[in-house]
This record gives structure tokens, C-alpha cells and sequence, in this order.
């Protein structure tokens, strides 16, 4: 590889990647089952970055049931909107229901019904028996089923949770939530929460496919998703300590450079962020490159080199192993910090500005690099193998 790769070749090569990683990203589907005015539509839409469950959007599969998705999207989620428990209604339900996950599952793998919330609201304290039936029926479809509890104002366990325990019902778990905070009197308002477990148990049982789908659209796990993204930068970190097995000149710092990239270019899909030039030419720009420069991968090399304690004095001779193996892995690990802080603003409904976002990519590449830290902030090290 040349070693005056420009910027606009750079940017060319990140924009590619992230097409690639979007393209692998498969469908997840989500059955959603529960009485009207449990809070389904709160769920799903505050669970996921696109708002899928809007009133009037979703297409008809049949009577009882309809399908949300948005263009861009790999969640999809079935519901069965105006649900009322009456004998004779919730006959048709299940058997509309039945039927869906079993035509569906003689699809491909994508098309399949991944994973069932059974909600129910935890405030009216009730499992009527036919729902109780309802739940024992969906068993024998061997799709894993999630009970929500809608509506749960106490994070404390209720006698209610452990009325539902001793039931021993075949559901994977029962997960309390409260989707959106709710005032209770002037002075006093229940935060949401519940949501990260959910997140959690669900990305669990998925296929390792959907479970990716999933995370990268979920938006109340954030941890999650850094985690994953983690698993990507260790493989690029041991990557770029084989393309330095024999110290590489440092004119060859383009190669390096380049494998960077597409490990950045699949963190941000990891993160289900929507980018532009503007958004990848801002991440190359924080790493040192600019739009005049033709040799930018040796100078993003250079400038990343000069905060790792040691590593300075290599600029007039080779890169070893170790040394980029340490300035991959710092730099992956500042690029996931950086994008926990950006999504988590969003989800706040603020937004950062991107010369922002670059400030806070280079603050946390320096304390990686200084620190020779070799995790997350709040994660443990992995064992290693």
C-alpha cells in the first residue's frame, strides 16, 4: 500500500466498511403479546432508537395481528394492538398467533419469530387463567418468552412477582419495568427503569445474528453495546500486533492505519449510529488527519504514536508488534468511551456537536494511551484464553 494515502482514500475506505458491517446486520423479530392500555407501544418505542410502535403505522398480518418496521431498520416487531381478553376474541389471538410463529419458522432463519414479551401490568396485579393458558401454550412453540411487567412503580419485590414465581410458569424470566418515569405527586416522580435488564435477558436468548440486530438498535443498555464492540476491537488489536510482528517501516503506517478504520467504521454500526461524510471525516480529523494532507495515515500514525509513553522515539524507524497492537487497542477502546458519552446524550434528547465528539475522542485516547489501560472504563478485564 502507497504509503500518501489521502484523506478522501481514507474516507473512501471507512465508508466502505461501514456499508459492509451494515449489510451483514440481520432482522430480529419481536413478538409483543398483552392487554390493551398495558403500555406495549411505551415499551417498544422507548426501548428502540427508531420509534416503531406508532398508532396507525403498522401493516395488517392479519385481524389480530400487525407488523412494525421502519425502512433501515432490522427490528421488527409484531403486535396484537386492541387486545381484549374475551373467551371467544382471544381464541382467534392464539390461534392467529400460532400460526404466525409457525409459518414464519418455515422461512429462513431472519423471518422466524426470535423472541416473545408477555406483558402484563404489574400495577392491576392480575393473571387471568387464560392468559396462564395462553403463556403454557407458547411454550410448545419453543420460541423463548420474556414476562414483562409493565407499569412496576417499586423496584422492590411485589407479592405479586412472587405469586407469578410460584406459579412456575414457562417463561425464561420475569422482568418488572417502568418504560418512562411517572410523576406520582408534585414532589415525587418514580424513575424508569427495568429496561437495561430486559435489554439484557433478551440480547441472551437471541440468535447470535439477531442478538446483534438487536443491540445495535436498542438504546437502553448502552453497556451492552460497548461490550460488543469490545469483542471487535480485540480481534483488530491482535491484527495489528501480526502486521507488526516483524517491525514494520514506518512508512507502511498506512496499513495500519487502514485496519483501524474498519475497526472504527464497525463500532459506530455496532452503535447503530446513522453517519455522513461530515460524522467519519470528523473521526478522521480528531485522529490527526486533514483534508491537505496526502500521506494522512503516517501522520495519524505519528500523532496517535506521541501519546503512548515510549512509543515517540520509533517515528524515524519501524513500529513493533506490541507498540501497535497498544495504539490499536487504546484507540478502540477511546472511540467505544467516546460513543457511550454521544449516545447516552441522545437518548437525553441532547445533542453533541461533532467538534465536540472529536475533543472527546482524543481526551480518551489520552488516558488510554497514558494509562496502557487494556479495558473499559467500568469493565473488568476479560480472562484471558
Amino acid at each position: 500500500m502507497s504509503e500518501h494515502i489521502s484523506f478522501d482514500e481514507l474516507l473512501g475506505k471507512m465508508s466502505e466498511a461501514y456499508e459492509d458491517a451494515q449489510s451483514k446486520v440481520e432482522q430480529c423479530n419481536v413478538l409483543v403479546i398483552g392487554k390493551t392500555g398495558v403500555g406495549k407501544s411505551t415499551l417498544v418505542n422507548t426501548i428502540f432508537r427508531s420509534r416503531l410502535a406508532e398508532t396507525g403505522v403498522g401493516y395488517p398480518v392479519t385481524q389480530t395481528i400487525r407488523r412494525y418496521t421502519k425502512t433501515g431498520c432490522p427490528i421488527t416487531v409484531y403486535d396484537t394492538p386492541g387486545l381484549e381478553l374475551k373467551a371467544q376474541q382471544i381464541e382467534r389471538v392464539r390461534r392467529d398467533i400460532s400460526k404466525l410463529i409457525d409459518d414464519q419458522r418455515k422461512l429462513e432463519a431472519k423471518e422466524h419469530i426470535h423472541v416473545v414479551w408477555y406483558c402484563l401490568n404489574h400495577e392491576t396485579a392480575r393473571l387471568d387463567p387464560i392468559e396462564e393458558e395462553w403463556l403454557k401454550s407458547l411454550q410448545q412453540k419453543d420460541v423463548p418468552v420474556i414476562l414483562v411487567l409493565t407499569q412496576t412503580l417499586t423496584k422492590k419485590r411485589s407479592e405479586f412477582i412472587a405469586f407469578l414465581e410460584g406459579k412456575n410458569l414457562p417463561v425464561c424470566q420475569i422482568i418488572p419495568v417502568l418504560a418512562q418515569s411517572k410523576p406520582i405527586d408534585d414532589d415525587y416522580t418514580v424513575t424508569a427503569h427495568g429496561l437495561e435488564r430486559l435489554v439484557e435477558v433478551t440480547a441472551n436468548l437471541l440468535p447470535e445474528a439477531q442478538r446483534k440486530a438487536f443491540l445495535r438498535e436498542q438504546i437502553r443498555n448502552i453497556e451492552l453495546k460497548a461490550g460488543e464492540a469490545f469483542k471487535y476491537v480485540t480481534g483488530y488489536v491482535t491484527g495489528s500486533a501480526l502486521v507488526g510482528a516483524s517491525p514494520i517501516p514506518f512508512s507502511d503506517a498506512p496499513i495500519l492505519v487502514t485496519m483501524q478504520t474498519v475497526m472504527i467504521a464497525n463500532i459506530t454500526s455496532i452503535f447503530g449510529l446513522t453517519v455522513e461524510r461530515a460524522f467519519l471525516g470528523m473521526v478522521i480529523s480528531a485522529l490527526g488527519g486533514t483534508g491537505g494532507v496526502t500521506a494522512v495515515g503516517k501522520v495519524i500514525v505519528a500523532n496517535l504514536l506521541k501519546m503512548i509513553p515510549g512509543a515517540g522515539t520509533v517515528l524515524g524507524g519501524a513500529i513493533s508488534g506490541s507498540t501497535a497492537a497498544a495504539l490499536t487497542l487504546a484507540l478502540g477502546l477511546s472511540y467505544i468511551e467516546a460513543l457511550k458519552i454521544y449516545v447516552k446524550a441522545q437518548v437525553d434528547g441532547k445533542e453533541i456537536p461533532l467538534s465536540e465528539l472529536a475533543k472527546i475522542i482524543i481526551e480518551q485516547y489520552k488516558y488510554y494511551a497514558g494509562t496502557g489501560k487494556k479495558s473499559l472504563r467500568d469493565q473488568e478485564l476479560p480472562p484471558s484464553d
